[in-house]
């Protein structure tokens, strides 16, 4: 295949090298204009066409969308009045744009903004395209009731949180517009839109969290019904037992850690905590009267230098009038006869005396006027139950230390009449005892079952026990091993020194012989034939000896070595 591509790229360059210039030229530019011909399709064929944004628009829709299409500067082509395309890689900017501009067309939304999803898109981006989505199916459903011309509903969401105490809850607001002819909406009109939302978005928004508003931003969602009070209702008692449950449980942690300071906390147990509330809402106004205080106390001196005085005078009148002489009898009309009674008119020349006399004093006092509201509540009645543990230990030997003998008892002390005494006056004070009210505090000394802390502590105990044996014990089989392993090379090199010595004493000794006998042999002038080993011997015993006269010093350092060695 080389070949023959080599054999055609030669026979078109032996062809142009044939033709002239203006030949040549001719075929450079009908080459470029194929190529760039190619490149021109292959790009319009590769490139994306365009897809729709919005399709079945109204006029009046199609020219809203496409004039702010227009001031926005984005490419975009129609299909008659009613269809509006754009570029791929911009419709979603396009869609969130038009959102952002509130130009979103009517019933052209919803679930529709799934037709297309981008593989760049995040969880978060989905779950607020989704939203959107609800939204404006929400809203096209209420704006589909025949009472209702426009709606315009937002819903807030939040987000998950690992704990569902922390959870906070979905709240939506829907703004309705009235159509013509229209006045109001009724209470159960009204609660169809509630739970037509709250049903639509899910678990997480309730009825209650809906709120519908007017045109004039009225809340049209707010009444009172039967269902609402008892509503109320039970949420003021659900209150109520919550800050009754909340003043119980600080009084018993008080309570509790008051004792714990004096006693241990294992030896502390509160049976029980009633407290009695009364919600009664009571306002009173007193008016009190006080003495006026004429000197003040000085705080500096042991004894008080206080005066006070009930009241002092303010003002005073005083009238005396004093008469005496004759009485005067009235008489009837000039010309009448009087009615006066004869016996009167006998007495009427009697001397008479008249004195009369009147002193009148106006007294300032402290007087104060108070208007009293009470606590949203009143503590009724306390009553309070504890148990204290007495002293419990186990018992001990002559050492001192705990013996763990399981079938010794506890020692176990109880606590004195002092001691309970004195605990429950400290309870007492603690809060606020008042017998009046019927308030009731027992504190009682009870030995507490503590057999399985014994016996937890006992098996501690032996299981400590057992450590120190298994571990002394190992520490006496390493010992024993260490000192085994000693005894073992030294004995090992005692013997093996010794086997050295006896061979070096045999080997020395069989020498002798043998020189002893070759000295005989050359006495008697007897040739000795000698073995190959045994010429070998006396060949290197010369050549030590030898050296051993010419380098003594090297000789003394190599058999020091050797002794080193050993």
């Amino acid at each position: 295949m080389g070949e023959f591509l080599k054999k055609i790229f030669n026979q078109l360059k032996e062809v142009f090298s044939k033709l002239d210039k203006t030949k040549k030229i001719i075929t450079f530019i009908v080459l470029g204009v194929v190529l760039i011909s190619f490149i021109v399709l292959f790009s319009v064929s590769g490139s994306k066409g365009n897809i729709v944004l919005f399709s079945d628009l109204t006029s009046e829709d199609f020219g809203q969308v496409t004039k702010k299409l227009e001031e926005m500067g984005y490419y975009y082509t129609t299909s008659g009045t009613t269809n509006i395309f754009v570029r791929p890689e911009q419709r979603e900017m396009l869609l969130t744009r038009l959102a952002q501009e509130n130009m979103i067309p009517k019933g052209i939304p919803g679930w529709k903004l799934f037709d297309l999803s981008n593989w760049t898109e995040t969880s978060r981006e989905i779950d607020v395209k989704y939203m959107r989505a609800l939204r404006d199916e929400i809203k096209k459903h209420i704006e589909s009731l025949k009472n209702i011309e426009k709606a315009d509903v937002e819903i807030a969401i939040t987000q998950d949180e690992l704990y569902k105490d922390k959870e906070n809850p979905y709240t939506a607001a829907i703004t309705v517009h009235l159509a013509p002819g229209y006045d109001k909406l009724s209470k159960k009109e009204i609660k169809g839109i509630m739970y037509l939302v709250s049903r639509a978005v899910g678990g997480k928004l309730k009825p209650e969290n809906v709120t519908v508003t007017d045109d004039f931003g009225n809340i049209i969602s707010e009444f009172d019904d039967d269902m609402d009070k008892a509503k109320a209702e039970f949420s003021l008692v659900e209150s109520r037992r919550k800050i009754e449950e909340k003043a119980r449980v600080q009084l018993l942690r008080d309570i509790r850690e008051g004792l714990e300071r004096i006693y241990s906390a294992d030896r502390i147990q509160i049976v029980r905590l009633n407290m009695g509330f009364n919600w009664d809402v009571v306002a009173e106004d007193k008016e009190i009267y006080t003495p006026i205080e004429m000197e003040p106390d000085n705080p500096e001196t042991p004894y008080s230098e206080r005066k006070v005085k009930d009241s002092f005078v303010v003002s005073e009148k005083s009238t005396a009038e004093d008469f005496q002489g004759h009485g005067w009898n009235p008489q009837g009309p000039a010309g009448t006869e009087s009615n006066t009674p004869p016996g009167y008119k006998a007495s009427d020349d009697q001397f008479a005396k008249y004195n009369k006399q009147e002193n009148v004093r106006n007294y300032a006092i402290n007087k104060s006027l108070k208007k009293i509201q009470r606590d949203p509540f009143d503590i009724t009645n306390l009553s309070v139950a504890i148990a204290i543990d007495g002293n419990q230990s186990l018992p001990k030997n002559t050492e001192g230390d705990y013996d763990m003998d399981p079938f010794k008892q506890p020692v176990q002390i109880p606590l004195s009449k002092e001691e309970l005494k004195q605990a429950e006056n400290i309870v007492k004070k603690s809060i606020h005892f008042n017998e009046a009210r019927g308030d009731q505090v027992a504190v009682e000394n009870i030995m507490f079952d503590r057999t399985k802390q014994w016996q937890e502590l006992r098996e501690e105990f032996i299981k400590k026990e057992r450590l120190r044996k298994t571990l002394l014990a190992a520490l006496i089989g390493v010992f024993a091993l260490v000192l085994g392993i000693i005894l073992f090379r030294f004995v090992s090199r005692e013997l093996t020194r010794r086997r050295r010595l006896k061979e070096e004493q045999l080997a020395l000794e069989q020498q002798k012989m043998r020189e002893a006998a070759l000295r005989a042999a050359e006495e008697e002038g007897v040739d000795v034939e000698l073995s190959l080993e045994e010429k070998a011997r006396l060949e290197l015993q010369k050549n030590a000896i030898n050296l051993a006269k010419e380098r003594p010093d090297e000789v003394a350092q190599l058999l020091k070595t050797w002794l080193a060695e050993e």
